[in-house]
């Protein structure tokens, strides 16, 4: 073997002894960092400490933290309720007519037929009133005057569509002027109502007289009943003024057998009667 191969053999065995020495190094190395490794882990199963922990996650909510966020929903929340429900206590005030058709009889003593074709009259219709309608057919209105009569008017002696004109408050304060010493408070509170609930609070009022329509309760007192179907429908006063209500504007309608003011859901009326005036307040059913 020549010189320069035994060199090569020397520094071969040289670079053999290198790598395997490397080998062991990095082995030992392993061997440490797994020793490392397990004794962290042991370290901290032993002193675990829950509340120490950090996390990029959201911790649950206790049942205390719930509750308290679904009480702050809560007060957010209620204002919007309560404007809701004032809306719609607003909406509620404004109630439907009892009548899905109405008609208002245009003149005082109108005629009221049995049929289309007029063969009787069952009934004499006031200024004013209101009846709910069945038909209308070839000029004739077919109305329903109570619950157990019907009966018909000429078209030309009604008006279909719902009167205007001023305020309840302004027709109940002229009624205020108009009756001297008001034996009734708040008369408007009994229209519509059962005559058993007026005579609970004023004690019975025994004179009536009847027609087809209406049953008429007179009282001493200087008032009478209006009852059609035991409900009441008007209360007039006889022996009124007329000052107040020069207060009302313009009248829907102005005869010389009498004059009609309406409200808002209330009518006001007058008639003259042998010499005097008689006032006649009245619920408006066919008003919204």
């Amino acid at each position: 073997m020549s010189e320069h191969q035994q060199e090569q053999e020397r520094q071969s065995r040289r670079e053999r002894r290198k790598q395997k020495r490397n080998r062991r190094g990095i082995a030992f190395g392993g061997i440490l960092a797994t020793v490392f490794i397990v004794g962290g882990w042991l370290y901290m199963l032993t002193n675990n400490d829950a509340s120490q922990a950090t996390s990029t996650l959201e911790k649950p909510k206790t049942t205390d933290q719930a509750t308290k966020n679904d009480e702050s929903k809560k007060e957010t929340a209620a204002p919007k309720d309560k404007k809701e429900a004032k809306k719609e206590k607003k909406k509620s005030k404004k109630k439907a007519a009892e009548y899905a058709q109405a008609a208002w009889v245009t003149r005082p003593f109108a005629n009221v037929y049995s049929d289309a074709s007029r063969s009787s009259v069952i009934y004499k219709a006031d200024l004013g009133d209101v009846y709910e309608v069945l038909d209308a057919k070839d000029g004739m209105v077919h109305l329903k005057l109570n619950d157990s009569i019907e009966g018909y008017l000429p078209e030309s002696e009604v008006r279909l569509e719902a009167p205007k004109g001023t305020s309840d408050k302004a027709v109940l304060a002229a009624l205020s002027q108009a009756v001297a010493n008001q034996p009734i408070d708040k008369p408007e509170q009994y229209l519509g109502k059962p005559i058993a609930e007026f005579e609970k609070k004023y004690g019975a009022v025994g004179n009536t007289q009847k027609d087809a329509v209406n049953t008429y309760y007179f009282s001493n007192a200087g008032y009478l009943l209006v009852v059609s179907d035991g409900i009441i429908e008007a209360i007039d006063w006889t022996n009124a003024s007329t000052g107040g209500l020069s207060t009302l504007g313009e009248p829907v309608v102005d005869t010389s057998y009498g004059t009609w003011y309406e409200g808002e859901s209330l009518q006001l009326k007058v008639f003259p009667d042998n010499g005097k005036m008689r006032l006649r307040l009245a619920r408006d059913p066919g008003q919204e």
